[in-house]
């Protein structure tokens, strides 16, 4: 028998916007007791990341927190893992941006901890071979990643021992592969099945090295909560050191030689994949996923089993793209600035508003956080009006920003920021008030989010937006409009319009559209213009519209007209 080695990986996390009072809470009935667990234990070794907003959080509220990781930090026992600062997916981001994001981690933790980290966390799991270079150029000699990564490239369960090298026109990164087994164990199986596991790898009688990692938040339900459990592991692991050792990733590398080189594909944990997925694809994903998993082979079939990908969730949700967009948007807008003075509070902003945790939906929080999402469009706000700094006329320019094959339209000042759709039936898509850090057109459409079954609510069959054009047959109820089963007489929902003057003064827009539409009747469609024009007054931060509707056919028309107002005001 031999002994088994195992790569600790532990990963805590706080979002961009969280509440304080509840990153207190988490800290101190998870973080610091996790902590003293780990200063309890000194024959154990972990790679430990944690990320930027939870770093800045306890330096105001927690020093002591800080130290006490400072001096495990120094025991050689406890290695930091870099990522990006703000916990960005950094496959969806430039390279400037992946190198500052990780540069100001790296930063930190020298000045912090006195370390320059080898190793890197991939925030949400998701990879990418593009990252190699990024890595590269921050030093960095390793990352975790995900089991079924590469069992989708060919490697076995039996050979995810040690660590691969993969690159990217030759930029090489040592890549450590999760235990698929380990995986399934911890948390929430007994530690005797898990060290029965560990014994059986022992006597194989192989030079083995086996990885785990896990987000601590997700092992709230271990018996114990996070830290009894990780207690009793750590007790278990030091009775058990006479065949057990606990490796930082450093001691990993310089002890042994990779197992060989992989090509490892880019997208995410499956799971985070699916849920990727719009609603009928979602569920028959998940439906088959389970059924598959029922089978004896299920771990021979499993990891190649995907949908989705990262970028998915911004085609699924319009909302988590404009804010994407936005971002990419005033990012090429400071570029432009080459003497800006305040570029580096700008950039700054732009990274925090990078904060992966908003930024996609599971079965709970994330996208549908309104004070996650919130706190993202107050970084973008307060980045844009910072740029604008001293104007005083509005800018327009017509542009796709949301990257959908069609022009919008933008208008920009200091106290007010909007976007205009005209392919989209002439809503207004952002009504932002840098001085309140709010989007007031900061509302989810709603949508099918269930994985198996019917639809737990009403779900809307259009993008809800600002001024939408309704028409609507009389005796049409709140109740039908709030449950979505109206019929919708007009055909001006997410239609064309044509834009028929934009006129900018000072801090003045007009900005004036038109559909020839029509109005439908036992299939009859009855000819109806419709022009619609916008006045604002960013310097007042008024915003008037007016409505023009014209009969042009020659049978008289009859409905109810309503202008959908869908506001964030919480």
């Amino acid at each position: 028998m031999k002994n088994v080695n195992l790569v600790l990986g532990l990963h805590m996390h706080q979002p961009v916007g969280n509440f304080p009072e509840v990153v207190d809470r988490i800290t101190k009935e998870v973080y610091a007791p996790v902590l003293e667990v780990l200063a309890k234990h000194p024959g154990v070794a972990v790679n430990l990341h944690v990320s930027g907003p939870l770093l800045e959080a306890w330096v105001e509220k927690h020093p002591d927190l800080l130290q006490k990781l400072k001096e495990l930090v120094g025991t050689g026992r406890v290695e930091m893992l870099s990522g990006g600062f703000y916990e960005p997916v950094l496959v969806e981001w430039s390279e400037e941006d992946r190198d500052g994001q990780l540069g100001k981690m790296n930063g930190w933790l020298k000045e912090r901890f006195g370390v320059t980290p080898q190793g890197v966390w991939l925030a949400e799991g998701v990879w990418g071979p593009s990252l190699c270079h990024a890595f590269g150029r921050a030093g960095f000699q390793y990352t975790i990643v995900e089991g079924s990564f590469f069992q989708q490239a060919g490697i076995t369960p039996a050979k995810m021992n040690g660590h691969y090298v993969t690159d990217q026109a030759g930029s090489m990164l040592s890549v450590f592969p999760t235990c698929p087994e380990l995986a399934k164990l911890v948390p929430h199986a007994p530690l005797d099945e898990l060290f029965g596991y560990l014994r059986r790898m022992a006597n194989r009688g192989e030079d083995i090295t086996l990885t785990l990692a896990g987000n601590l938040e997700n092992w709230s339900q271990a018996p114990g909560g996070v830290a009894g459990y990780l207690g009793s592991l750590f007790a278990r692991l030091q009775e058990s050191s006479n065949w057990v050792n606990t490796l930082t990733g450093r001691a990993q590398l310089e002890r042994q030689s990779p197992r060989g080189r992989v090509a490892l594909p880019p997208g995410t944990p499956a799971e985070l994949g699916g849920w990727s997925l719009p609603g009928s694809a979602r569920k028959e994903f998940f439906r088959e996923r389970g059924q598959l998993a029922q089978r004896f082979d299920a771990g021979k079939w499993l990891p190649f089993f995907r949908g989705g990908s990262w970028g998915s969730f911004r085609v699924r949700y319009e909302e988590l793209n404009l804010i994407y967009r936005k971002n990419l948007m005033l990012g090429r807008k400071l570029k432009g600035k080459s003497q800006f003075p305040g570029a580096r509070a700008v950039t700054e902003r732009l990274w925090r508003a990078q904060c992966s945790t908003a930024q996609w939906h599971g079965t709970q929080g994330g996208l549908h956080s309104p004070h996650l999402r919130g706190a993202i469009w107050r970084e973008l706000l307060s980045a844009e009006a910072e740029m604008r700094a001293g104007q005083t006329e509005m800018d327009v320019v017509r542009e796709d920003v949301n990257a959908d094959g069609q022009i919008e339209v933008v208008a920009g000042h200091p106290a007010l920021t909007l976007l205009f759709s005209p392919h989209l039936g002439g809503a207004c898509l952002e009504v932002g008030l840098p001085e309140f850090g709010r989007n007031l057109a900061d509302v989810l459409t709603r949508r099918d989010e269930g994985m198996n079954g019917a639809s737990a609510g009403p779900v809307d069959w259009y993008e809800r937006r600002l001024f939408q054009d309704h028409f609507f047959a009389k005796g049409t109820t709140v109740e039908q409009l709030v449950a979505g089963t109206y019929p919708e007489l007009g055909d001006f929902i997410l239609q064309p319009f044509e834009m028929t003057q934009m006129r900018q003064t000072g801090s003045r827009l007009t900005l004036s559209l038109r559909r020839d539409g029509g109005l439908y009747r036992v299939g009859t469609r009855l000819p109806c213009l419709l022009e619609k024009t916008y006045a604002i007054d960013a310097a007042s931060g008024l915003v008037e519209v007016s409505y023009q509707i014209t009969n042009t056919g020659k049978l008289p028309l009859e409905a109810v007209f309503a202008a959908e107002m869908n506001l964030n005001l919480g």
